[in-house]
């Protein structure tokens, strides 16, 4: 089933990147893809995708940078943000939970679990 929605992934793990990309295809969404935080950046401002999904470590800019600068995007154009990460803290957590339409998975994660909060957002019933 084609969602006509774009998801953006960024982490810089290749295997993690593609086996996302693989599962969202599989469900329906077209995928842009970034290595780290800045082309992920970039890609947001440019691209405008309907989610994205971002790791917190990453080199160049990490997700939590990310997540705040595009914060202010969402006052012009809401999207969802998913933030993955297996170690956080109370306080960024918190910074985060405050972040507009933005959710957070700890790693490892579930494709199933990432498509299902994708598909809410959208309010996509399979």
């Amino acid at each position: 089933m084609k969602t006509n929605k774009t998801v953006l992934v960024i982490d810089d793990d290749d295997h993690i990147r593609r086996v996302i990309e693989i599962k969202l295809k599989k469900a329906g969404y077209d995928v842009l893809l970034a290595k780290n935080g800045v082309l992920g950046l970039d890609l947001i401002k440019n691209e405008k995708p309907d989610a994205v999904i971002t790791d917190v470590m990453m080199p160049k800019m990490d997700g939590k940078t990310v997540c705040k600068i595009s914060n202010e995007l969402k006052k012009e154009r809401p999207f969802l943000t998913l933030v993955m990460t297996c170690s956080i803290t109370v306080d960024e957590k918190l910074l985060m939970e405050n972040l507009q339409d933005t959710l957070f998975m700890e790693k490892p994660f579930s494709p199933s679990r990432l498509i299902e909060n994708i598909d809410g957002y959208f309010g996509i019933e399979r």
